[in-house]
């Protein structure tokens, strides 16, 4: 693999057009180097939350960080990525498979520097005018939390150019099909906003007991922004050597690229306009609402940021191939396998995350400032954001398949519409229903369940025949395979219900090992009586594999 400082041909290399097979086991073993690292990233991301959780529980001071961290900086971040991974990868890959390295160069050069100089511009503007953002933005936080914002904005705002330069180094390098260096930087940015925030409060250099001292993780997000772009950097000078600024606008591929955009860039706005919204109901509808959201949201978005971005992103490359080469047989195999698999493992995850979502939050946030009440709002935000784990799983993936095709606006504008009917359902919810938590939640998973669903339905006839009678056999075993499981952590989980009176945090994670590991077996118990197909292939790849170490030995 692509190990930072390694500089020899490994498994991340572009695989010949006539090797699927090395094509299935290049795309599997960077998948796993990804979720390995994601994984690690993640568990640091609910360390950190963890922390906050104890320290400063569900109150407006948690508000007031969450809100310029994932309505302002992360949400830049993130909406750059998404602007560029359709716009600029796929030109770049393009390049790549033609061996036009020189031009690939030039492309990356003119876009970096052009991206770089429109970070510093809008980086100026937030630090300079922070406080009149917050005061038109977000008109719920005030008092002390509204001076507290403007400090934190300003605090972090640096991180907004940093993170969107490391996305051009993840670009570049998921394009020459290197995973390893990405990933890893992403899990150093979290680990580094945990030791920021466990390291500064827990030595006493920012204090707990009051709202100035979650300046700290304003600072973890500073210093994880530098280490997601200066780890990736040795690996992109391998790549491409010593790059110098450009901007060269009459350059053709600039123009491709910018012609691209305007869909994106619809989808993007109604995008960050649903974020925003979410933060601006959630700080009206009271203190913590938004700060409940959002824990419920690290809770289940933890299994979906992890196998399925990781497929989603090193798919992305081979998908971008076959649509160049016009294979639709190989677009809709690998579809239908894709979805299969997500649902596969997270639909029986999403039903048991809703069984058993009490005890899970009480695991991972209930103590210290964190108390049983807190616990019970989270929940109305849980359940319905775990009824929407499926679809998240394969939302990603789906997008990638239009992206290939050259079609950036079909699921941009669904994303668009699917945005205003979730700013719709809030809305309602929160100011004539007079309810926030669980209404903000439902709203998104009802509007991304039907974009996942309409995109699925327009994609026919754009690639090779899907085999429909396969595939509602398939939806049909895994229904009552995950039946069969439900009943079965129910059971259990009654059971043991009094493991849960005033238990502490190991008797809690007992708890969840046996109602998990009883619903783990049951399921997989049936989806072998019902002999599921993907079930059936692992197993019989690990024979192959166990009888081949044998047979060596």
């Amino acid at each position: 693999m692509d190990l930072p400082g390694a500089d020899s041909a490994d498994v991340d290399e572009t695989p010949e057009p006539d090797a699927p097979e090395q094509a299935g086991m290049l795309m599997t073993v960077a998948v796993l180097v990804i979720s390995v690292f994601g994984f690690l990233g993640k568990v640091a991301g609910y360390v950190k939350e963890i922390y906050i959780a104890k320290y400063w529980g569900a109150s407006a001071t948690v508000d007031t960080f969450k809100v310029i961290y994932n309505s302002v900086i992360f949400l830049v971040y993130s909406k750059v990525e998404k602007l560029l991974r359709p716009t600029y990868l796929p030109i770049f890959v393009k390049h790549r498979d033609q061996n036009r390295e020189d031009e690939a160069k030039r492309f990356f050069s003119t876009t970096a520097t052009m991206v770089f100089i429109v970070l510093v511009v809008i980086t100026g503007v937030v630090m300079v005018f922070a406080p009149q953002i917050m005061r038109l933005g977000w008109a719920g936080i005030t008092g002390q939390y509204r001076e507290l914002a403007v400090d934190l904005l300003r605090l972090a705002a640096g991180a907004m150019l940093l993170l969107v330069m490391s996305v051009m180094a993840e670009l570049t390098l998921h394009a020459y099909k290197r995973f390893t260096a990405p990933a890893l930087a992403d899990a150093c940015r979290q680990l580094a906003l945990l030791a920021s925030i466990g390291g500064l409060v827990g030595y006493g250099f920012f204090s707990s007991s009051h709202p100035s001292g979650i300046k700290a993780a304003a600072i973890g997000v500073l210093i994880g922004a530098a280490l997601r772009l200066i780890v990736q950097l040795p690996a992109l000078y391998r790549k491409l050597g010593l790059v110098k600024p450009s901007l060269d606008l009459s350059n053709p591929d600039v123009r491709r690229m910018l012609a691209l955009m305007p869909p994106v860039v619809v989808g993007l706005l109604f995008s960050t306009a649903r974020t925003y919204f979410d933060s601006r109901f959630g700080t009206d509808a009271g203190e913590g609402v938004y700060a409940a959201l959002d824990y419920a949201r690290k809770i289940s978005d933890m299994p979906v940021m992890i196998i399925p971005l990781a497929v989603s992103l090193v798919v992305y490359p081979w998908v971008s191939e076959w649509a160049t080469r016009m294979d639709r047989e190989k677009l809709a195999e690998s579809l239908v396998s894709m979805t299969r698999v997500m649902a596969f493992i997270f639909v029986p995850l999403a039903v048991g995350l809703i069984v058993l979502s009490t005890p899970a939050i009480q695991f991972v946030y209930e103590r210290g400032q964190f108390v049983h009440e807190d616990t019970l709002m989270v929940r109305r935000a849980l359940v319905p954001y775990a009824a929407g784990i499926p679809f998240l799983a394969v939302e990603a993936s789906i997008n990638k398949w239009y992206f290939a095709l050259g079609d950036t606006a079909t699921p941009n504008y669904v994303g668009a519409s699917m945005a205003i009917l979730h700013i719709l359902i809030a809305y309602f919810g929160v100011y004539y229903m007079r309810r926030a938590v669980g209404v903000l939640a439902f709203a998104f998973t009802a509007s991304k369940a039907l974009k996942v669903i309409v995109l699925y339905g327009m994609l026919r006839g754009r690639i090779g025949d899907i085999n429909r009678r396969e595939v509602l056999a398939f939806a049909g075993k895994l229904a009552v395979s995950t039946a069969v499981m439900a009943v079965a952590v129910v059971a259990v989980s009654a059971a043991f219900a009094d493991m849960l009176v005033g238990a502490g945090t190991m008797s809690r994670l007992i708890f969840l090992a046996l109602c998990g590991a009883s619903g783990v077996a049951a399921f997989l118990t049936a989806a072998a009586v019902l002999r599921i197909e993907e079930l059936t292939m692992v197993v019989g790849f690990v024979r192959t594999k166990l009888a081949g170490k044998l047979r060596r030995r």
